[in-house]
């Protein structure tokens, strides 16, 4: 996703360990969830996490313990492991996994590489020594760390662009230091450290019908087409789901296309950071949480029909802690009243500022396999 300059702040944050949740056994299904047909047969559903979230006894964690898969939201990044050069801190990344293997979920590393947030330090070494050193060591202090603990990983977020890049890669530290070849360098690296992982790249800006997402899809393909015909190690494609109602409806053929040239390819997917961004918050909430579901829906049945399909994260549960509340002073200033009023909120996740389920869990529950976040009891 594109990120905010304010997300910066977010670091200080990120450096605070959870202390351990003693985790009693399995909790009653509070949402209905385990009522809800599966209709897509292994297909894993997963939620970007927070360690501070993993402890303690609420709605929220009886939620994420119905995942499979648990990314790092922003506790992950090169940022919030290395802040400063030669002083790694584990710690998110530990309390993630320990909870994952505590209740018999996978992780997601997300990610190795993300020009958003690199630290400073890292910017300035790899485009003063254009050493690639500089990024081998990033690799080697994680990888091998959680090798047969985190069986994914983003190793390069974000490097397409059309509109300013250098023959459609974005134009980041990387791209300077290295050219545009760094992704398939990252990729070769990544797995020599851990070659059990599988490996995949992400992307956004990829659903809707304009021409700008139509020249990045198309620069996407040609992307993973000239890695994969070198042989370089792309196991998956992740396809960012940040959807903004006001883009208008998903182009479901076009995406499905889309979606099987990919595969055609021969890597798998995984629909990625899914959310969905209001138009028009002065509606009636049935109104606005239909039109939010509804959009989810169209992606999913384009997703249910394509077999290399593995799994949909969504960037969050609950509004309370979305992303998307940034992007309005008006959300923004809605987080901080007290009592929250819900319906104040961007309403783009499965449940609300209250951890209340809203129509668009019942939708994604309907499309999920046999997962947890539909059958469990």
């Amino acid at each position: 996703m594109t990120m905010l300059a304010s997300r910066r702040s977010v670091l200080s944050a990120l450096m605070v360990l959870p202390a351990s949740a003693a985790m009693s056994g399995r909790s009653k299904d509070l949402f209905g969830l385990s009522q809800l047909e599966s209709r897509m047969d292994g297909y894993r559903f997963g939620a970007a996490v927070r360690p501070e979230q993993l402890s303690g006894d609420s709605p929220l964690l009886s939620a994420i313990r119905k995942c499979d898969i648990l990314v790092p939201e922003y506790h992950g990044q090169w940022s919030a492991v290395e802040w400063r050069r030669g002083d790694p801190w584990y710690g998110n990344y530990d309390a993630i996994v320990a909870f994952a293997a505590r209740h018999g979920q996978s992780v997601r590393g997300h990610s190795l590489i993300w020009e958003q947030m690199t630290p400073d330090w890292a910017r300035q070494e790899m485009l003063e020594k254009r050493d690639w050193r500089t990024v081998r060591k990033h690799f080697a202090s994680l990888l091998p760390r959680y090798s047969g603990k985190i069986d994914e990983w983003v190793v390069v977020n974000e490097m397409i662009d059309t509109e300013e890049g250098d023959r459609d890669m974005r134009r980041t530290s990387f791209q300077r230091a290295y050219g545009n070849d760094y992704v398939a360098h990252a990729l070769e690296t990544a797995r020599i450290m851990d070659p059990k992982a599988r490996l995949m790249i992400n992307e956004y800006a990829l659903y809707h019908d304009n021409p700008t997402d139509e020249k990045r899809r198309k620069a996407l393909l040609r992307l993973v087409e000239k890695l994969k015909a070198k042989g370089v190690p792309l196991d998956m494609v992740g396809i960012q789901g940040h959807i903004e109602l006001a883009k208008g409806p998903v182009p479901q053929k076009r995406l499905a296309r889309f979606l099987r040239d990919l595969a055609d390819t021969g890597v798998t997917l995984a629909l990625t950071e899914v959310d969905v961004l209001e138009s028009d918050r002065s509606l009636p909430l049935a109104e606005r949480d239909g039109k939010v579901a509804d959009a989810i829906a169209s992606l999913l049945d384009v997703a249910r029909d394509e077999p290399a399909m593995t799994s949909i994260t969504t960037w969050g549960l609950s509004d309370r802690d979305s992303w998307l509340q940034e992007r309005s002073a008006t959300t923004q200033a809605a987080l901080g009243a007290v009592p929250l009023d819900t319906t104040m909120l961007n309403r783009g996740l499965p449940f609300d500022g209250q951890m209340q389920p809203k129509r668009l869990r019942a939708t994604l529950a309907a499309h999920l396999p046999t997962s947890r976040f539909a059958a469990s009891a």
